[in-house]
């Protein structure tokens, strides 16, 4: 969000950050200006409407905290979405691609590094979890016994339990192994010496372990959240009905689930040709 609303100040003629612009004088005219910038800059439907979504919450917490009235704030909100077809975001990680990616996390040099990233790679496909959620995972919300994790405030500050494979299990205990039962986060930062550090992964720490790997695996960029969406669409590729796939993926609505169906034209093409007369 701060990167969108970067761009749309940039729109403007403001080079500072997005925290230094004077939010409160942002007016109707500017908003609509950004959103015809963007339009004829032939950004992304999806892209638009999400810069006009920060910028009407910008708006609004101007208003709660008194720097604009009722007015300026129902004269920005009021600038409406653009209409048209969502880009598809992301993608599905093949399988081949997956077996690459497991070889490569274990076949690093060290062992400490190889166990952990091993771990991350396979509680990322074999739970679905967000990168800030497998960040904020601690040891103790794991359960070896009942074969699952505990997700505590998720987004929307919401709990859930997610069982996974036996395999992922396997890549978890192997970690727990060399990590120690110590408490705090699942995985760890490592310090240059090889030994476990007690702070947790960042979000970003985990997007620069995921690049290395593939790097070494030689497979194609992907980001942490395309390991969500390849879980998803794995799920929904085994006929697993899509209430069941949001519930583990932690989503309030199932239209949001279905935006991560990344099954190509394939399967709609096997399906209606699967219609028996």
């Amino acid at each position: 969000m701060i990167s969108q609303l970067r761009k749309a100040i940039r729109l403007l003629g403001f080079q500072g950050e997005p925290e230094l612009f004077a939010w409160h004088d942002l007016s109707f005219e500017q908003v609509h200006s950004i959103r015809a910038s963007m339009v004829e800059l032939g950004c992304a439907v999806n892209s638009i409407n999400l810069t006009l979504a920060g910028l009407r919450g910008v708006t609004k917490a101007a208003f709660n905290l008194g720097y604009i009235d009722a007015d300026q704030m129902l004269r920005i909100t009021s600038v409406k979405n653009t209409k048209g077809d969502a880009q598809q975001v992301g993608k599905k990680i093949s399988r081949p691609e997956i077996q690459k990616l497991i070889k490569a996390a274990k076949s690093q040099s060290h062992l400490l590094q190889a166990s952990r990233d091993h771990a991350l790679i396979m509680i990322g496909f074999g739970a679905g979890l967000r990168c800030s959620e497998i960040c904020n995972l601690q040891i103790g919300d794991y359960k070896p016994h009942f074969g699952l994790l505990c997700v505590r405030q998720g987004k929307g500050r919401r709990n859930r339990q997610v069982y996974v494979a036996r395999k992922v299990i396997c890549a978890i205990d192997s970690w727990i192994q060399l990590r120690g039962t110590m408490d705090g986060p699942l995985l760890t930062s490592l310090r240059k010496v090889g030994k476990v550090h007690a702070t947790k992964l960042s979000t970003q720490g985990v997007t620069y372990i995921l690049s290395k790997i593939q790097q070494r695996a030689k497979v194609s960029k992907f980001t942490p959240h395309d390991m969500r969406r390849t879980f998803i669409t794995d799920l929904l590729e085994k006929d697993v009905d899509i209430n069941t796939v949001r519930q583990l993926a932690g989503h309030s609505d199932i239209s949001t689930t279905t935006r991560y169906d990344c099954r190509d034209i394939s399967w709609q093409k096997n399906a209606s040709q699967s219609i028996q007369f």
